[in-house]
């Protein structure tokens, strides 16, 4: 592959195509005029062909110059436009968090009042979305996320582990009575979620009655939810019991429109985890959130 000629030499013919001067180019770009033909002849010798040529007392572009004339100022364009970004991104003390949906809305959620709070001049939008935004690509600043899905990260740190609990309605609770041996939630529907085949399996209503001592051959999964969110909604509309994370029924139980039924509490195999960009500690609020967020979900992790 043929070396690149030295990028002051490919700028200082760029200026002097666009300004159709070396005078010009060289007030632009802060130098000599003499400097500027030096570079203009550097790249000319590089290349092996004239880019420029003498017509009266002025210069103009030979047809090679021309042609390479449209793609440099291009490419300088999009130089220009993304050191333009970046020095905006830096100064931008907005912050766009992503995690999945469900902890979007039950546990992330919630608790960014709290960061406001703290912070009441900073902004931040929270993406719900499955798929790992790619970071240093700009999509996210930050990314909440589970499992081994810090493999598509380059910088990750542990958050919390969370547990599966079994929640209910207190109306649900109030038309079944008081609830003292596991085998009395088969009289009510379970509610599922199917985490997909993605991660570790986590524990089933299947385990739960297991770790109870009940021995049940077979339930039914009447209703199953692809989202944790979703189950949690319908517990709380007392459309059943849920085994749920409680992370995304924390703020329910503190709210008092779910309540923890029965023990055990299942563990999760896997944990969360916060990823970020290398761009993001350097914004203005970057820094003071990675430290918030961090402290935040260790605290929910000794609780969980």
């Amino acid at each position: 592959m043929n070396r690149l000629p030295p990028l002051l030499a490919i700028r200082a013919f760029e200026a002097v195509g666009r300004n159709g001067s070396v005078r010009e180019a060289a007030l632009e770009l802060g130098v000599s005029s003499g400097a500027i033909t030096q570079h203009v002849h550097a790249l000319e010798t590089h290349l092996g062909i004239r880019l420029v040529q003498r017509n009266g007392r002025g210069i103009e572009l030979t047809a090679q110059g021309k042609l390479y004339l449209p793609h440099l100022t291009k490419g300088f364009v999009e130089l220009r436009a993304a050191h333009d970004q970046l020095e905006i991104s830096k100064r931008s003390g907005h912050l766009l968090i992503s995690t999945y949906p469900s902890l979007a809305t039950k546990w992330l959620g919630p608790l960014m009042f709290a960061w406001k709070k703290q912070h009441p001049t900073a902004s931040a939008t929270i993406s719900g979305v499955h798929p790992e935004p790619a970071l240093e690509a700009g999509e996210a600043d930050f990314r909440i996320s589970y499992g081994s899905r810090h493999r598509f990260h380059s910088r990750f740190t542990h958050l919390f582990t969370d547990r599966l609990i079994v929640v209910a309605s207190p109306a649900l609770l109030a038309r079944a009575g008081p609830l003292t041996n596991p085998r009395d939630l088969l009289r009510w529907p379970l509610l599922w979620v199917d985490w997909g085949n993605e991660y570790l399996a986590p524990p089933t209503w299947s385990d739960w009655f297991a770790n109870t001592g009940v021995a049940v051959h077979e339930l039914r999964r009447d209703l199953v939810f692809s989202f944790p969110a979703a189950a949690v909604d319908a517990a709380i509309e007392a459309q059943g019991f849920a085994l749920a994370q409680y992370s995304v029924v924390a703020s329910a139980l503190a709210l008092g429109t779910l309540v923890h039924v029965l023990p055990p509490d299942l563990p999760l195999p896997e944990a969360h985890f916060l990823a970020w960009s290398g761009a993001a500690l350097e914004k203005p609020m970057g820094a003071a959130f990675h430290s918030w967020i961090i402290n935040e979900a260790r605290r929910f992790d000794q609780r969980a």
